[in-house]
């Protein structure tokens, strides 16, 4: 493994493959990076590119490290402006507050890659940041032999925004490198896909999530040790769990099952909507998460094993299966993960919500 490499945490695969790509000097036009959300795939992005451009000054790798353009061009979801057009750039129609918030957000991931950028409205990528591929792409820029168009939540480019970068990659000009990013790549339009290289990233070990969640956001151990069973090896959903409290977290989880259980939909779809207030997709996902979870350590419980999740609402779980024994924790797991998955094609979260609910209260009693 290249030294380039060395601080990038559990994914020896794909470190290994792209140390590969490198030394046999047939670095593709297209990188796809797939793999859950915060796992390390924008580390290892930058640092392949400081890979492949290391002989070059360490002033010009640092900017490169920084998202400095014309070395490196970052395309990310943005919010539409006040009257905004497809005709006019990505931040043309943005007010200063907002312009001021991504220079401070891509500042921060800069110094730390594993940071999750958060923007109000930043649904899509437009066809605009696309089109501004143009304007690096058209640069006479020598100074380094590859620049870098990065890509982040590539799944969420628009249709027509995905069309219009196809354009890209059928005529890839030289000395640029793409590289897309994204925890949901059947999202991507066939033919992008066939024309990148697909590089497959894994969930983080507890040994090396914990290392990151100390030394990137200060935690402490035994803080790690009450996200770990949660997190799915993703630093993101720790640390959304870490400030969403993941204790409330919990207990509304709890909360939800217990009512839907019982048949009380009112109840149940109340205490699901104050968890996905402001039409949260993250929010939503994680719940389902946490249901999933739940549901797993029923299992488990079950055939005597002590590794779950929700040790401290173990009684909990023995009732549940003194009172449901019969019921297929599987199939019924398989169907939560369709409903989880179901916003992605721009399904009311709300609906989803009470399509969950009505699952988990179709369960018979023994």
């Amino acid at each position: 493994m290249h030294e380039y490499f060395l601080g990038i945490q559990g994914q020896e695969n794909a470190l290994n493959l792209l140390t590969e790509i490198y030394s046999k000097k047939r670095i593709p036009n297209a990188l796809l990076f797939s793999g859950s959300e915060g796992v390390g795939k924008f580390n290892t992005a930058i640092q392949f590119l400081k890979l492949i451009n290391q002989n070059s000054p360490k002033t010009t790798l640092n900017k490169i490290a920084n998202l400095s353009e014309p070395y490196i061009k970052y395309i990310m979801p943005l919010p539409r402006g006040k009257g905004e057009t497809n005709t006019d750039t990505p931040t043309s129609k943005l007010s200063q507050d907002v312009l001021d918030e991504i220079t401070s957000l891509l500042k921060y991931k800069s110094e730390n890659p594993y940071h999750k950028i958060k923007i109000k409205n930043a649904n899509n990528i437009k066809i605009n940041s696309i089109r501004e591929i143009n304007k690096i792409v058209s640069l006479n820029f020598d100074e380094i032999p590859y620049r870098g168009i990065i890509i982040s939540e590539a799944h969420k480019m628009t249709v027509e925004a995905q069309n219009a970068f196809l354009k890209n990659l059928e005529e890839p000009p030289e000395g640029i490198i793409y590289i897309l990013i994204t925890d949901n790549p059947d999202a991507l339009l066939t033919t992008i896909k066939s024309r990148c290289w697909e590089i497959n990233f894994s969930p983080l070990s507890h040994k090396y999530l914990t290392s990151i969640l100390i030394n990137k956001y200060g935690l402490s151990e035994e803080e790690c040790k009450t996200l770990l069973p949660f997190a799915q090896g993703s630093v993101t959903n720790a640390i959304f769990l870490k400030e969403n409290n993941i204790s409330d977290l919990l207990h509304k989880t709890i909360l939800i099952l217990r009512y839907s259980l019982a048949k009380k939909y009112f109840t149940a779809i109340k205490e699901f909507n104050n968890v996905i207030e402001n039409d949260s997709l993250v929010s939503y996902q994680m719940i389902l998460d946490l249901i999933i979870s739940w549901l797993n350590d029923t299992l488990k419980v079950k055939y005597g094993l002590t590794d779950i999740g929700f040790l401290e609402y173990k009684e909990t779980i023995e009732k549940f299966n003194k009172r449901f024994s019969k019921v297929k924790v599987d199939l019924l797991t398989n169907k939560l993960v369709e409903y989880r998955n179901a916003p992605l094609k721009n399904v009311s979260l709300n609906l989803l919500a009470l399509n969950v609910i009505f699952e988990l209260s179709s369960i018979e009693m023994n």
